[in-house]
């Protein structure tokens, strides 16, 4: 068995090596950063590499974090944090669109910036056979996470894996520094409402750590100046810049805020409170209304567990939202008519977990600001229910 294994070892490295071409003295290797796209999966922009021959006729850019959505149970996979993403690699042009990335990010009106790298023959011959060897099918695929390991972070690592650890870092950028993951993510979703609250709703306290320089490079755009800002050790001791040359490949067209959208998301954010002033005399202690927040804080209560204790993301884990979406509240809903004692208790302990939440999520600042509302009409129902219980009132 072991010799089964040496041998099919040796095999797969002979295959690779015979594939490896010797990169010409005109090849270049270079860093693309893709700008945002409008699908959410998109918003915070792409990093690739691509290495450039035109002696060898070599034009392959390597992009990491690509998945299939025909894949066999993906969206149940996706959800449990178990989807497998793969290295696929492509020309950067190519005579048929369908088959060129760049027309693909022209025609998504993505920017695109090119950083060739200031790299020896012996660097660029090294990230080639580096891309190459993970390319390969048995190499390709891996675990996506997408704070740690994603599109971004794995090209950092294997421009600096080529440089045999001779990259420095500019240790003075204030810019890359003092920010949590999270604050990097809400920088990306300020045009779209509707994703910001439901991200940030639904990740828990491991993206609210400060980043590193290195770590905040898991944004696209904050790689690209991580590297513009770098230097390149050489065996005499000189420092170089990193970058020897920086070309907008695609400048994007800017793009209109759909105010509309925005308008909308407030609307419906605001609907509880407004219903609440506008109809309070009418609304009953225990009725429709009140109902109808339990029913649906509990029910998102019950999804942040989910995602908390049975996916494994890890950065949805620890998530003080739920001290808003109570998943207690659908049990809370199902005994309200029958009004027993100890349900004024929990009505009163609602409330307090609900300002501890609201609290956690000032001090961490997770950009859920639409929230306020549904925290406010909470608070006063749950005062409302608590008395309610109390005086043991028909519904």
């Amino acid at each position: 068995m072991v010799l089964r294994r040496l041998l099919l070892f040796c095999l797969l490295s002979f295959s690779f090596m015979a594939k490896a071409q010797v990169l010409s003295p005109q090849a270049k290797v270079s860093l693309l950063t893709v700008g945002p796209g409008t699908d959410i999966y998109t918003f915070f922009g792409h990093t690739a590499i691509w290495i450039y021959d035109p002696v060898l006729g070599l034009d392959q850019v390597y992009n990491y974090g690509t998945f299939d959505f025909r894949a066999s149970g993906f969206y149940w996979n996706f959800l449990r944090g178990n989807l497998p993403y793969q290295l696929s690699s492509g020309p950067l042009d190519y005579p048929d669109p369908r088959y060129s990335q760049l027309e693909y990010w022209k025609s998504e009106n993505r920017g695109v910036i090119e950083q060739v790298m200031n790299f020896t023959p012996e660097q660029k011959q090294r990230l080639f056979e580096l891309m190459e060897f993970n390319a390969l099918p048995q190499n390709k695929t891996y675990q996506y996470r997408p704070y740690y390991d994603n599109c971004s972070t794995r090209p950092r690592d294997k421009v600096y894996e080529a440089a045999q650890g001779t990259i420095r870092y500019d240790s003075t950028d204030a810019f890359l520094v003092g920010r949590s993951y999270r604050d990097w993510m809400n920088d990306y979703l300020t045009d779209s409402p509707w994703s910001r609250v439901g991200l940030n709703l639904a990740l828990g306290y491991p993206i609210d750590r400060i980043t590193t320089m290195q770590q905040a490079a898991y944004i696209p755009n904050n790689l690209l100046r991580l590297f513009d800002r770098a230097q390149i050790v050489r065996p005499d001791g000189k420092k170089e810049k990193l970058v020897l040359q920086t070309n907008t490949l695609f400048k994007a067209e800017p793009q209109p805020t759909s105010f509309l959208w925005i308008a909308a998301f407030w609307l419906v954010m605001a609907s509880p409170l407004l219903i609440l002033i506008l109809r309070r005399k009418q609304i009953k202690a225990g009725g429709t209304f009140d109902r109808t927040l339990l029913f649906i804080t509990g029910l998102f209560g019950i999804i942040h567990t989910l995602l908390w204790f049975g996916t494994q993301h890890g950065i949805t884990d620890w998530n003080y939202s739920m001290f808003i979406t109570n998943p207690f509240n659908i049990p809370a809903l199902l005994l309200l008519s029958r009004k027993p004692r100890w349900l004024m208790y929990y009505f009163i302990a609602a409330m307090v977990f609900l300002v501890a939440g609201v609290m956690l999520e000032v001090l961490f600042w997770k950009g859920t600001y639409g929230m306020i509302f549904l925290t406010v009409t909470l608070f006063v129902r749950y005062r409302h229910l608590a008395l309610y219980v109390k005086k043991g009132q028909s519904v």
